[in-house]
């Protein structure tokens, strides 16, 4: 196993195991264990053809949430695994749906064994502080995800040896839940504001907060929630960038807005190892040799109702968007609409092998959640509700250089109105971020907005939907794991 320094987790190969009893001795073996996290999470701990295809967030954990609601359609052929979650003819066999529970477990699993073997190293406190604070982050973050996404849930707590060789029952989603808040406040407590030199982008105190200011959201504590966000936001540490296009620019990683991303940067050296935005969602067939997106697929696609939806100067329709593109030689190429928010063309003209961090939290996030919060608290919208909201309208009326008479303030909306705004509004701001599906899901909405789509009015979409399968294999090798109602 290969040991990091702990100034430059981001810049060097990571290791792939950190499971032997008899390797936690030293500071540097504590700092490598953690690192490896970041590993799991995003390139994954395996060489590409080794039988591993990226972490946790590398691709199916954002496809799906598109896929599953109105957001995104797939141009896979039908009956493959992401047709089936974009027509909702999914199962329990679906492999998209188990790599993301297979991959979070196995992340979960080197979580714990790092919470456990971490405390009795003679090392710096503040330093073994700082590395608990991340292993509760991750902990949180994982099962705060699977949770969401997949109701009860086996709660390992403790290191095992593999992750298939423990039989071990569903708890409640609120034993679950009850879990994330003690990681996330631990979390809280241990992490640092902010880091300096090659440390920068590690999970901070505010990306803690945020998260569980999220996690009290999505259970109704709308109170807890607030106070959170309110903290958070008269800070005054995280701040919209002024242009919409700025979000995604990869000179702007760790910066500003941005509050918490799974870092796919400098990864190169594990392979083919990118992170996939560009493979997945950029348009097929541009590429013409010297110049134009290489290996872009255009598998994943927005539907034609939320491309239609925006207004025509909405800064956000430009830069999620592409619907041409012109060669050097001024010929050009047109097709329809597809995602290409996440392509920084200064810095990546090819798009492949991307350096593009997958944005986990940010600070738009926090204005619209503390919205939320408030109208629910309120049963309406109040002067400083409006103040959130409009405050990520008018980023989107100006253009990147001047502002335009469009998305004017919101204002005098009732409290079910305001709701459906808020909805509306994250709808528009984070597409293909992960946020759809559990947007619909959270205001009881799935299966309404998924059959008012044109393109989707012939879904299979349910109620039970709210909840994906348990993975068919997991319930082979794990007999007590009981199935979500309706698969």
């Amino acid at each position: 196993m290969i040991c990091l320094s702990s100034c430059s987790f981001l810049d060097e190969e990571v290791i792939s195991e950190i499971t032997e009893d008899n390797y936690y001795q030293t500071q540097e073996d504590a700092v490598a264990a953690v690192n490896a996290l970041y590993d799991y999470i995003s390139v994954g701990n395996s060489p590409l053809w080794g039988g591993e295809f990226g972490g946790v967030y590398y691709n199916d954990y954002w496809i799906i949430q598109g896929l599953c609601s109105d957001e995104m359609r797939t141009a896979s052929p039908p009956g493959s695994p992401y047709y089936q979650l974009s027509d909702f003819s999914f199962n329990s066999s679906n492999i998209a749906i188990e790599k993301v529970w297979k991959d979070a477990y196995k992340t979960i699993n080197n979580a714990n064994v790092a919470y456990e073997k971490i405390p009795p190293i003679s090392m710096d406190e503040s330093m073994k502080k700082r590395l608990l604070g991340e292993v509760t982050f991750f902990r949180g973050m994982l099962y705060f995800d699977l949770v969401r996404m997949y109701g009860d849930l086996p709660l390992k707590l403790e290191y095992t040896k593999s992750v298939d060789d423990i039989e071990i029952e569903r708890s409640s989603s609120a034993d679950v839940y009850e879990q994330i808040e003690l990681d996330l406040r631990q979390a809280m407590s241990d992490l640092p504001d902010s880091y300096t030199g090659g440390d920068v982008g590690r999970c901070t105190s505010g990306a803690a907060k945020t998260l569980l200011a999220k996690v009290l959201l999505t259970q109704g504590k709308y109170g807890e929630a607030l106070e959170l966000l309110r903290e958070i936001i008269h800070a005054g540490r995280y701040t919209l960038f002024n242009d919409f296009q700025e979000v995604f620019k990869i000179s702007n990683a760790n910066t500003r807005e941005i509050i918490f991303s799974v870092p796919f940067s400098n990864t190169m050296s594990q392979g083919w190892k990118g992170s996939q935005f560009n493979v997945q969602l950029l348009p097929a067939g541009l590429n013409n040799g010297s110049e134009g997106p290489e290996n872009a697929q255009g598998w994943q696609r927005p539907t034609v109702d939320l491309y239609e939806s925006y207004e025509l100067r909405d800064r956000r329709r430009a830069v999620t968007f592409i619907t041409s593109y012109e060669y050097s030689d001024g010929s050009m190429e047109t097709f329809d609409p597809h995602i290409s928010k996440w392509w920084d063309r200064d810095a990546e003209p090819r798009g492949n092998q991307s350096d593009q961090d997958y944005i986990y939290l940010r600070y738009a996030d926090v204005l619209l959640m503390a919205a939320e919060a408030i109208n629910e608290l309120n049963g309406g919208p109040t002067g400083e509700a409006y103040e959130y909201i409009n405050q990520i309208r008018r980023r989107a009326r100006f253009d990147g250089v001047q502002e335009w008479d469009i998305l004017r303030d919101l204002s005098g909306l009732s409290y079910p109105e305001f709701k459906e705004a808020v909805l509306e509004e994250r709808r528009h701001e984070f597409v293909a971020e992960g946020h759809r599906w559990f947007d619909l899901v959270r205001n009881d909405k799935l299966v309404e907005k998924v059959l008012v789509n044109s393109e989707k009015d012939d879904a299979l979409v349910a109620d039970y939907h709210n909840l994906l399968p348990v993975p068919q294999r997991d319930r082979e090798l794990n007999s007590r794991l009981t199935q979500n109602p309706g698969y």
